[in-house]
């Protein structure tokens, strides 16, 4: 009997010991992972000293200027991915990290007025740029908007795309805070980049879930059209790669999140500039009302509603649809080189 106990007591042992091998492994590959992704975030970008703070930033392509705001998470990575198509399409992309968010200060801009100013100031004294078209993606739409409403005479033309644009008093509106509890850290993000470019249609269903409507024959008809597109699968995993390591991106998300609870009324009926609200038909975050009521109070904003599509409308049926409407649109607005 004691032999078996002892023979026992050493294969746990033994199993415990190659347990934390195990762990000392993966610990050792995700380590060694964050830090290269670190290392080529911060080769791949400048910093620039404002009053308020560093600003980090890429500034790419030739053409008429487009300064991109992105969501949340995100940081200048993805916005060099929002702006991607337009840069191949002829203009030049300004991608900043916007405040807390990377190596920008959230200082910089701790709502989105002062983010805004921050902006102007920033295409003065550091890209040179005079006039822009501007982009604001999900949560980075506020700061788009203000920018349009406080410095009207340099803004060309503003595109607002899944835009989150009242107040999110409700859960309904909470896609930051959701990302980041399911991500669970930056070992989390790690995870769902690796699942994204070993599983994508694991990964794709977890993303439709949370930001699309609708039932089973919708998120598999979704993730098999994304998954069928290379562009569109290319453009899915750059997407969850600008998510991680979602540390360094937690502050300005955290920032985001109580900005839209105290979020003031915009009056939308002071902002003239050419306007185009791209709108997923499935978006579980913004709905179709927000749109139409912003849309209807601007002089001069239209709706591009996509079928298919939720808040991810870079994604879907109709994909290509999106990118040849904000093409044109920024064409006809911000054609004329600064």
């Amino acid at each position: 009997m004691r032999f078996y106990f002892k023979l026992l007591n050493r294969l746990l042992f033994l199993l415990l010991v190659a347990v934390l091998l195990g762990w000392g492994g993966v610990l050792a590959w995700f380590t060694s992972w964050r830090n290269e992704k670190m290392a080529s975030l911060n080769a791949a970008s400048a910093v620039a000293q404002m009053p308020g703070g560093s600003v980090e930033y890429v500034q790419s392509g030739d053409g008429p200027a487009v300064l991109v705001f992105h969501g949340a998470p995100g940081g200048y990575d993805q916005a060099v991915l929002l702006g991607s198509d337009l840069r191949a399409d002829g203009f030049q992309v300004i991608a900043p990290s916007r405040p807390g968010y990377l190596r920008t200060a959230l200082s910089t801009g701790l709502t989105p007025d002062r983010e805004a100013d921050t902006a102007a100031m920033f295409l003065d004294e550091v890209v040179h740029v005079g006039s822009v078209a501007v982009v604001g993606f999900s949560y980075g739409a506020p700061a788009a908007v203000e920018f349009a409403r406080r410095h009207p005479e340099r803004t060309r033309a503003l595109v607002l795309i899944s835009p989150v644009l009242k107040r999110g008093d409700n859960p309904e509106q909470r896609l930051p805070k959701l990302v980041n509890e399911g991500l669970t850290g930056d070992m989390g993000s790690w995870l769902a980049v690796k699942a994204a470019t070993e599983e994508p249609g694991t990964a794709l269903g977890w993303a439709f879930d949370l930001t699309q409507q609708g039932g089973d024959s919708a998120r598999a008809a979704w993730t098999n059209t994304v998954q069928a597109s290379p562009e569109q699968l290319a453009w899915f995993r750059q997407l969850v790669g600008t998510l991680a390591p979602i540390n360094p991106r937690e502050t300005g998300l955290r920032n985001d999140l109580l900005q839209m609870h105290a979020i003031p009324e915009i009056p939308y009926e002071k902002i003239g500039t050419p306007t185009l609200i791209v709108h997923g038909a499935g978006d579980r975050f913004v709905s179709a009302a927000d749109v139409l009521d912003v849309s209807k109070r601007m002089p001069r904003a239209e709706v591009f509603n996509v079928e298919g599509a939720g808040h991810l409308v870079q994604l879907g049926p109709n994909a290509g649809a999106v990118r040849g409407k904000i093409a044109s649109f920024l064409k006809q607005f911000n054609g004329a080189a600064n």
